[in-house]
């Protein structure tokens, strides 16, 4: 499953809604692809433009990409302290904590994200899929269900749903959900690989193989095996550890 996408989380970092005028170092680092440039022009766009919400959150984002998480959190919260109504500070927090393993952090931000911005879907999906790795299926299914209500093709939504009731031993309505999924996005690893595990467990080697093969064209690195999925956990993607013991069997055994 992925956050933003499963599992994802979907999360998403939200960047700034730019306005229509933009201060000068600000702008040089929206342009800029370059992570460390992109904090050296926010970093004086605050010195010398001033310490505006927005340069905060900016910078937050580009101190995450280069995982530097408790920076991002550090700038993430001094644009709240600046504007406390700037939702997308909170969802981009949510996501460094979640990178972390704060996960009830990662719930208190979305908490107000969700306040400020009720009728985004991604908020949902996200809390949904914090909840889901917590174990907590009432909420997590009550939040991926208003994430899919308030965006009927969110493909992310439907496979971290269907792998809530995974988990609750639901298989049928696992087995719905992780279609509509495919109806939507015929290329998402989470719901191909979960129908993968779904197969191999109820012994039928045959399909479970199909989902699996399809998986690996997909991302080549599950090539690797249980090393690939290490690899896309690192990316926000998500197995329970039993899960995650029959996806190395797999691999093992369907070659």
């Amino acid at each position: 499953m992925k956050a933003k996408g499963l599992l994802f989380i979907s999360i998403i970092l939200i960047p700034m809604v730019m306005s229509a005028q933009n201060s000068y170092w600000f702008q040089k680092g929206r342009d800029s692809k370059d992570p460390k440039k992109q904090i050296e022009y926010f970093t004086k766009s605050i010195e010398k433009e001033g310490a505006t919400a927005k340069a905060y959150n900016s910078r937050g984002t580009a101190k995450d990409k280069l995982k530097d998480y408790q920076g991002a959190i550090a700038d993430y919260s001094k644009a709240i302290e600046i504007d406390a109504k700037f939702a997308d500070a909170y969802n981009n927090r949510g996501s460094v904590r979640k990178n972390l393993q704060d996960y009830q952090g990662a719930i208190a931000d979305l908490n107000e994200y969700i306040s400020l911005k009720p009728n985004n879907p991604y908020g949902y999906n996200s809390r949904g899929f914090f909840y889901l790795i917590l174990a907590e299926y009432a909420q997590a299914i009550a939040d991926l269900n208003k994430a899919s209500s308030l965006k009927s093709d969110y493909s992310s939504a439907y496979a971290n749903l269907g792998y809530v009731y995974m988990q609750q031993g639901k298989t049928e309505m696992a087995i719905d959900k992780f279609n509509q999924c495919l109806k939507i996005d015929r290329k998402s690893i989470s719901a191909n690989l979960d129908f993968a595990i779904i197969y191999y467990l109820k012994g039928n080697l045959q399909e479970s193989k199909k989902y699996l093969r399809i998986a690996k064209s997909i991302e080549p690195r599950l090539s690797k095996g249980i090393d690939g999925i290490n690899e896309l956990e690192k990316e926000g993607y998500f197995w329970t550890d039993k899960d995650k013991e029959t996806l190395k069997k797999m691999f093992e055994e369907l070659k």
